[in-house]
């Protein structure tokens, strides 16, 4: 792109656009220039302008004033912070926020994203472009947790009827969850399960298994090897990573593990099921990695497979994967607490307001300490906390001091109220 006849173009990153920034202005004065920026959820602008911009934003909106056109393009067009996309249109609407502590009636302003352009999943999957998502949660109706109290020389004993309920004591963390053999190895055995299946008439189908950090990836990897899988293990650490991921696209090796390199970005068409291991549980996250097997390769595949633990976040996600650009995310608050990561949507020790059915949940004793403070977590290495997972003692499989969990999983498979391919 050098603004002689026949020149094309050119792609950068966002990183790179802030050193060429000034060639590309430049090239943008001197001819009609399209600026198409993908995946305009890394940008951010609080006020749709210079003020408060990242990095990225800046580079984007200095740039935007001399091109021609803009094609924007996202497939989650919104940002976890809650802040704004610089370049994109949104519309003023108020919120009233009812009577403040002197008795006046407040109002906060809010903007709400408004797109040119939507292309649904319900059209991508009719169209036979995406994969019908097929997602499984995996829970357990029979808990019990065991806690000591140092001060009173007691232990107490408490049961839960979900892991949404066992979530809620301060004892008990999603990520320690993920560590324990028995509901990873569940989650594991179900997803090898469904690819054996899947490679009987696809062999080249494969598996995608996302960690919470290396050491975890490593440990998943481990996992599936001991029941018999071939893995490519794919980190930032891994010595040529890219080239072990570009190797993995073409190839038959049924199963990559990886943190974070598969999660946006990389097209491996073949891959069709998922194990979401990962601690991270934003929704923009979430819908990354269920791209990542989603997308379809011939008339012979037209279903995919997530499994994960049955978290109140990634049940309350599922549901919404019908919403291409849900009402609360694509409103966004101008203010202070705007600017700042949006607790209640994205901190992962609050509920969302989609709790699990009451049936789901036994009755709750004085002393279960739901609403205890979720920043308090379980000390893997601390006798003091032991679970088990199955009312029968017998029946349950020690893993070390603090957890142990039966084989008395289910699966429940999440409506989402997609057409039928």
């Amino acid at each position: 792109m050098n603004g002689r006849l026949g020149a094309a173009g050119a792609a950068f990153t966002y990183h790179a656009l802030h050193h060429r920034l000034n060639e590309l202005q430049q090239l943008s004065r001197q001819g009609r220039v399209l600026l198409v920026w993908d995946e305009s959820h890394h940008a951010a602008s609080h006020t749709g302008n210079m003020a408060g911009a990242n990095q990225w934003g800046l580079g984007l909106l200095a740039l935007e004033r001399l091109v021609r056109f803009t094609l924007a393009l996202s497939g989650t067009p919104w940002r976890s912070d809650g802040s704004c996309l610089p370049l994109l249109r949104y519309m003023e609407t108020t919120r009233d926020d009812g009577p403040s502590e002197d008795d006046q009636d407040t109002a906060t302003q809010q903007h709400q994203l408004v797109p040119d352009f939507v292309y649904s999943l319900q059209e991508a999957i009719v169209d036979r472009v995406c994969r019908y998502p097929r997602v499984h949660l995996i829970d357990n109706r029979d808990i019990q947790l065991s806690t000591f109290q140092p001060k009173e020389q007691q232990r107490a004993t408490h049961h839960y009827a979900s892991i949404p309920h066992l979530l809620r004591h301060p004892a008990v963390s999603y990520s320690a969850l993920l560590r324990h053999t028995e509901p990873l190895a569940h989650v594991l055995s179900l997803g090898c399960q469904r690819l054996a299946q899947l490679r009987q008439h696809d062999p080249d189908a494969a598996g995608l298994v996302v960690a919470s950090d290396i050491a975890h990836a490593e440990d998943l990897a481990e996992h599936l090897e001991d029941l018999g899988q071939t893995v490519c293990l794919v980190t930032s650490k891994s010595p040529n990573a890219h080239a072990r991921l570009n190797a993995f696209r073409d190839a038959q090796t049924p199963w990559i593990v990886s943190v974070g390199m598969v999660s946006e970005g990389v097209d491996i068409p073949r891959l069709r099921v998922c194990c979401y291991l990962s601690h991270v549980r934003t929704e923009q996250y979430f819908r990354q990695v269920l791209g990542r097997i989603i997308r379809r390769e011939d008339t012979d595949d037209a279903d995919c497979y997530l499994y994960a633990l049955n978290e109140p976040y990634l049940r309350r996600y599922a549901r919404r994967i019908t919403d291409d650009l849900p009402d609360d995310l694509a409103s966004v608050t101008l203010s202070q607490a705007s600017r700042g990561a949006d607790a209640r949507r994205d901190y992962p020790g609050h509920l969302p307001d989609d709790e699990p059915d009451a049936s789901d949940l036994p009755a709750v004793g004085e002393n279960d300490n739901v609403y205890a403070n979720p920043e308090i977590t379980a000390n893997p290495s601390s006798p003091e906390v032991q679970l088990s997972m199955g009312g029968d003692a017998n029946h349950s499989i020690a893993t070390d001091p603090d957890l142990a969990f039966s084989q008395a999983f289910i699966a429940r498979l999440v409506a989402l109220r997609l057409p039928s391919s």
